[in-house]
């Protein structure tokens, strides 16, 4: 069993009497994205944020009488002026959930590890620049960057945006379900799972993996979460696959709910070297044997599960106490958005 994250408990003082500070509510308003392109983002942060003693809800609409979080993600203007005029009419401001690998390296922006504008068959660069710009625009009304876990990394964001505050909302406790959940073999009929959004290079490498004579689930099309974490029970392990050649990082989402739902998670060519690197396994498909290391992994799945999810407990406590939860962001925005405790 995964033991859970010590919970914070804050004071003010009263004379010589210390109270409990009754936390603020936070809301997570996801007007921007459709849900189950963000699922994962937004049960992370609502977990991170219950943890920690904080009310919580989600909706379309904003709430003044609530801190409001947004998931990253203006590609229109109508989805950056919808911020804008709340904040505007609230006079309160807004916190932004950050996804995406957003960079300023060498002087230049750099969008997925790539300068600004290179092709990107995952995202049209379109998109990517009215994107970048909207956020851009936001700025004044942002009260700072969230981002969960270690990922995106944000290199150098402070050199390109000074004065914005860039703050860590650290690794929930995963509880009990996952234990149970490794143990219903039954569900299981093919020996991998891949959900996510189809790229070239993610067709071929799922090729070659059926070539090689592994059976692969794979939907081929965004789906609810309820219907990821259901397929994720039909394989035996989750295998992660960078959207193209060379990506840097792993998918934290992807493995932590592989880990919810019972599942280890195997990355194919990636290096990565952050948190959630120490709680999946790594293959690097030059090596000769990568398909047999891949298929000792299948057959040893329930093991390789356990010890993901021991890893996971271990980082997720050490990773907290490097980087505690930002309650003093809370407190302090409490006060400047007038939300009463």
């Amino acid at each position: 069993m995964a033991p859970r994250l010590g919970k914070s408990r804050r004071f003010y003082r009263s004379g010589e009497t210390r109270h409990p500070l009754k936390k603020p509510s936070i809301h997570c308003w996801v007007y921007n994205h459709q849900l189950y392109g963000i699922g994962d983002q937004v049960s992370f942060a609502v977990t991170a944020f219950r943890q920690h003693g904080y009310p919580v809800s989600v909706g379309r609409q904003p709430r003044r009488s609530s801190l409001n979080v947004v998931i990253e993600g203006f590609p229109t203007e109508k989805s950056r002026d919808v911020l804008l005029d709340f904040c505007r009419s609230s006079r309160k401001r807004v916190a932004v959930i950050m996804t995406e690998h957003l960079d300023f390296q060498h002087g230049q922006i750099y969008f997925h590890g790539a300068p600004l504008g290179s092709q990107n068959d995952y995202m049209h660069s379109a998109t990517i620049l009215k994107r970048i710009r909207h956020l851009m625009e936001c700025l004044p009304y942002l009260r700072c960057f969230f981002v969960l876990g270690d990922l995106p990394e944000l290199r150098n964001i402070s050199v390109m945006l000074p004065g914005l505050d860039v703050r860590t909302i650290p690794f929930p406790a995963l509880g009990d379900g996952p234990c149970e959940a490794v143990g219903k073999a039954s569900d299981t009929v093919h020996d991998l799972v891949f959900t996510g959004a189809m790229t070239e290079y993610r067709t071929k490498l799922l090729a070659l993996l059926e070539k090689e004579g592994l059976s692969v689930a794979c939907p081929r099309q965004f789906i609810s979460r309820n219907r990821r974490n259901a397929i994720n029970r039909s394989g035996k392990v989750i295998v992660n696959i960078p959207q193209r050649e060379g990506w840097q990082w792993l998918s934290l989402m992807r493995i932590a709910a592989g880990l919810q739902t019972g599942r280890a998670t195997i990355s194919l060519g990636t290096q990565d070297a952050s948190r959630i690197a120490s709680c999946c396994t790594q293959l690097d498909i030059l090596d000769h044997d990568w398909v047999s290391r891949m298929q000792q992994c299948v057959d040893d799945w329930k093991s390789l599960y356990l010890r993901d999810l021991v890893s996971y407990s271990a980082m997720a406590q050490r990773f907290e106490r490097e980087r505690p939860f930002p309650h003093d962001v809370f407190e302090y925005w409490s006060i400047t958005d007038r939300v009463c405790h």
